[in-house]
């Protein structure tokens, strides 16, 4: 597939800023792209007025940036339909809880319940995390079709980031995948974050995962057979409930 390199360089540029990277050596440490490339795409973006600088020479993103979105409004019919559910669950649980989309070679927060304190850790709406060593992607990807895994697995292959590297294992990944599928959820035992223990299963839709969502502790409240013993009956009916909303909601807009 032939790749624009131009595009995908003003995107990871884009993608920097948002994530917080607002001066040029701190986009260029972030993206692995030259300051002077850096110093090149943000006079384009400025111009084009999807980013603006400040008098501290730092970089945002502008408002603008949200008419790349019109027509794409899938994550909103999802978080509508989560969102009671996700705080009736959190009233419940006194663990933070996260709902993630699949996204090309990660998983996307689109809603969390952490606060700040121990196990925020950065983690925010629209942060990316990676989807072989999380129970968020596990639980995605041990129901997705097999199409969408072995290209996942071949594109992470080529990957140079570490948290990737168990696709070169491919073997190893379908078979973790396959007791994911058996058992009907994923878990995470301090392979991303040292100080969580994650439990995760997906929010499925016509028989196929539209998004996942996780419960985590910290390790020293309770082991994971513990774990999974009090918390996955309530995060398994909230991802039922989820998607049963959703295939309501899709009945509707189709009768409409």
């Amino acid at each position: 597939m032939t790749t624009i390199n131009a595009l995908q360089r003003g995107l990871r540029i884009l993608r920097a800023i948002n994530d917080g990277r607002a001066q040029v050596r701190e986009i260029s440490a972030a993206t692995k792209l030259p300051k002077s490339t850096v110093a090149r795409m943000l006079e384009t973006l400025v111009a084009d007025g999807y980013v603006s600088q400040d008098d501290q020479k730092g970089y945002h993103v502008t408002a603008r940036v949200l008419t790349l979105s019109r027509g794409y409004n899938a994550n909103e019919v999802l978080l509508r339909a989560a969102r009671p559910v996700l705080e009736s669950l959190r009233q419940h649980q006194i663990w933070p809880s996260d709902l993630a989309v699949f996204d090309m070679d990660a998983m996307v927060v689109l809603d969390t319940g952490r606060d700040p304190g121990t196990l925020s850790l950065n983690r925010t709406v629209g942060s990316r995390l990676p989807v072989l060593v999380t129970a968020l992607g596990r639980a995605f990807l041990g129901f997705a079709a097999p199409e969408l895994v072995e290209y996942t697995l071949s594109r992470l292959a080529l990957s140079n980031e570490a948290f990737d590297a168990p696709a070169k294992n491919a073997a190893a990944i379908r078979r973790q995948l396959a007791q994911v599928r058996r058992q009907g959820y994923a878990t995470g035992d301090r392979e991303y974050q040292r100080t969580t223990r994650t439990l995760a299963v997906p929010i499925m839709v016509n028989a196929a995962p539209v998004a996942s969502l996780n419960i985590m502790v910290v390790p020293s409240a309770m082991s994971m057979e513990q774990l999974v013993k009090s918390l996955l009956p309530a995060l398994s009916a909230a991802a039922r409930t989820i998607g049963a909303a959703l295939s309501q909601s899709s009945r509707e807009r189709s009768a409409g």
